[in-house]
């Protein structure tokens, strides 16, 4: 199943839509209009927390970004693997009791990352760019991990513009 995953055009903390191919809404993200950690919040159709990301408030070099249960309990911490790598693979470190064992991968340019789990792909990412907004296209057949990978991918639009403002 494919996931579209858009930015609104005129957001004050963030917010995205999840879609299907067939423009159905499935996911609602949420942000918080006055955050220096771009906290984000992945709902289903009833506006039930499901997954929450955050970006770490202060960092050196490279951002880190978390990602979270419903209930605020940590599961993952996103790093990009090497600040002078050229490609756009993460380190994925999980917290004691994560469920998930995963590794993003990703191309030269950032615009197509594998997700992995146990060495496996699971699912595709494609970042689409545009001078408006960015979107995502996630696709997978796994449904029922899917909430969970559109917190990945979130976390990853976290990243990037983490690095965009630091080099603003």
């Amino acid at each position: 199943m494919k996931y579209i995953i858009k930015n609104k055009i005129i957001s004050f903390g963030g917010s995205s839509t999840v879609k299907d191919e067939g423009d159905n809404d499935l996911f609602f993200v949420k942000g918080r209009i006055f955050t220096f950690t771009k906290f984000k919040t992945i709902c289903d159709l009833d506006k039930n927390p499901l997954y929450k990301v955050r970006n770490k408030f202060f960092h050196i070099l490279l951002p880190k970004v978390f990602i979270m249960d419903a209930e605020g309990n940590r599961l993952l911490t996103i790093k990009k693997k090497s600040l002078f790598s050229f490609k756009q693979n993460f380190e994925i470190i999980p917290e004691p009791g994560c469920p998930f064992n995963i590794s993003v991968q990703g191309d030269y340019i950032g615009r197509h990352y594998d997700i992995l789990d146990n060495g496996v792909p699971v699912a595709h990412v494609r970042r689409n760019f545009n001078l408006i907004r960015d979107s995502f296209w996630l696709e997978t057949d796994l449904t029922e991990n899917a909430a969970f990978y559109i917190a990945v991918v979130i976390a990853l639009d976290n990243y990037y513009d983490k690095l965009q403002e630091s080099n603003d």
